[in-house]
């Protein structure tokens, strides 16, 4: 009888080791029973029929019922966890129907990987946007390093009540600034100084509240982000769904790459200002150091008007747009409604037409130009890199070197919380 069981023993475990030959070096009981688990996860997956997607293909497959990333070329169908996905529905369907590939690895730590396999359906074949090479040893490094900081020194990165002090008092301020202009009306020295200071402070406002809630870095609540990003909408009357595609999907992970970044997009005729190398030269740049600080100042009302056409034509220069939901569409128009009625209709109620005129081009100037300042250092300064694909739509660079020119004096305080 133990012959008999000592020779089963003996010829289950050939069996296994002829189909496995690295168990010899190891006791069968001692075999990885995770690894095991892994192993055949990953040959459901080779099982599956893959399929091969164009960025076109892709693009379609943009809704809740059929939402589809891409990471490092591969596919994921991830229409059935966009309910569960931590940072929120919208957020995860801003990357539905396209290649996200710099925004999750910058938003994600690597373990994350991990939950995308199961949703692994094909690759991709070709590129909309310039590509680039795996995160760098050093990035890598770098990101753990700061994880390891946080998380030893049990300091939560999204919660600075710093942060929340700066939007209430600057809010406060720009529209304590409006309320004194309208009070103050007889004087028009005091009408174009609280004109100004709102239009200073409402600038504050911008790159505080408005660039924080687009990075999703208030909190860890998703209706925190939405809440502290609808300042955008209601109080300065220009679209955060509009701003978020442009400044995360395209600003960030393309920065300063030609056709790519919308932040340096230009005509392909000749533009009115001339920013990048690439550009044709006219003779009329040679003065546009003069007429130029005069069309930045009314930025804020180009970006208001724009967003309509944007909307209209889901495109923001070199970044594609998908629909808005009902929500994010009534947000737009209530916004928009919002604004004009505090900015003019009530001022117009209690002051007239030409002081409610002088206040609001005082705050409209110094606010549109401050905003323009703090771009324009961001990108046309001489120490910025110009990234150039290759043939193949590849930059080779790291992504996260792809930076801006943030820090540079005066404005240490000035702009937004993450940039300090």
């Amino acid at each position: 009888m133990m012959w008999f069981l000592v020779s089963t023993v003996n010829a289950y475990h050939i069996a296994i080791v002829d189909q496995n030959p690295m168990l010899k070096y190891f006791p069968v009981m001692e075999v990885d029973k995770k690894a095991d688990s892994r192993d055949n996860d990953q040959k459901k997956v080779e099982s599956k029929v893959l399929r091969k997607f164009t960025w076109k293909e892709l693009s379609q497959l943009n809704g809740r019922h059929n939402a589809h990333v891409a990471v490092r070329g591969k596919v994921y169908d991830v229409s059935s966890f966009v309910s569960r996905h931590p940072g929120g529905v919208d957020q995860i369907m801003l990357g539905a129907g396209r290649d996200i590939t710099q925004l999750f690895e910058s938003y994600h730590p690597s373990e994350t990987y991990k939950i995308l396999d199961k949703y692994y359906v094909g690759t991709l074949v070709d590129n909309e946007l310039p590509v680039f090479p795996p995160p760098s040893e050093f990035y890598r490094t770098v990101k753990k390093r700061v994880e390891d900081y946080f998380k030893d020194a049990k300091i939560d990165p999204k919660v600075d009540y710093w942060m929340f002090l700066r939007y209430i008092v600057f809010l406060s301020v720009a529209m304590s600034c409006w309320l004194g202009g309208i009070m103050f009306q007889t004087s028009l020295v005091a009408v174009i100084a609280f004109g100004l200071g709102w239009g200073f402070f409402s600038a504050l406002v911008a790159m505080s509240c408005t660039h924080d809630a687009s990075h999703f870095a208030v909190t860890h609540k998703p209706w925190v982000w939405r809440l502290v990003g609808s300042v955008h909408d209601f109080y300065h009357g220009a679209s955060m769904f509009v701003w978020i595609h442009q400044h995360v999907l395209g600003h960030h992970p393309y920065t300063n790459i030609d056709g790519a970044d919308p932040d340096i997009q230009t005509s392909t005729s000749e533009d009115i200002r001339r920013i990048k190398w690439t550009q044709k030269w006219v003779p009329r740049y040679f003065y546009q150091h003069i007429y130029m600080p005069l069309l930045y100042c009314v930025l804020g009302v180009k970006t208001r008007l724009q967003d309509f056409y944007i909307l209209l034509t889901l495109k923001n220069t070199t970044i594609r747009m998908n629909h808005p939901t009902l929500a994010q569409l009534l947000i737009f128009l209530g916004g928009k409604l919002v604004h004009v009625t505090y900015r003019i209709i009530i001022p117009l109620y209690f002051m007239p037409w030409k002081t409610a005129l002088l206040m609001n081009l005082a705050a409209e100037i110094v606010g549109s130009y401050w905003l323009a300042l703090i771009f324009q250092t961001s990108h046309v300064i001489s120490e910025v890199e110009w990234p150039k694909p290759d043939k193949d739509n590849v930059v080779h660079m790291d992504c996260k070197k792809c930076t801006e020119g943030y820090g540079n004096p005066p404005r240490p305080n000035f702009t937004s919380s993450l940039d300090n």
